[in-house]
């Protein structure tokens, strides 16, 4: 399974306990941020395997929220990529809650 698909199997789960999809829209930032890696090794290694589309964005579109060195910058860059994964997430949930209707 993709990281979409598992993204839209979560997203799903929460919307079989009551959860609103609205709700988990406007909490996408808190979930993008439960993808990031929180060890350095870990944040290198899937930074290395995003597309290179998102090198060096995440700076740019989000600014620096704090110290700034490599790692850091490559965290933005995956919070992009993630957001970007969950979108794509969220609009497989909406097509599929419409073809059930």
């Amino acid at each position: 399974m993709n990281t979409v698909e598992t993204m839209a199997e979560e997203i799903k789960s929460e919307i079989s306990k009551g959860v609103e999809l609205d709700q988990i829209r406007d909490n996408s930032g808190e979930w993008v941020d439960g993808y990031i890696p929180v060890y350095n090794g870990r944040i290198i290694e899937e930074w290395q395997n995003m597309p290179s589309e998102y090198d060096n964005k995440g700076a740019e579109e989000l600014g620096y929220g704090g110290e700034i060195n490599i790692v850091n910058l490559m965290s933005l860059d995956l919070y992009l990529y993630y957001s970007d994964l969950f979108n794509q997430a969220i609009e497989l949930v909406e097509e599929t809650l419409e073809e059930s209707i």
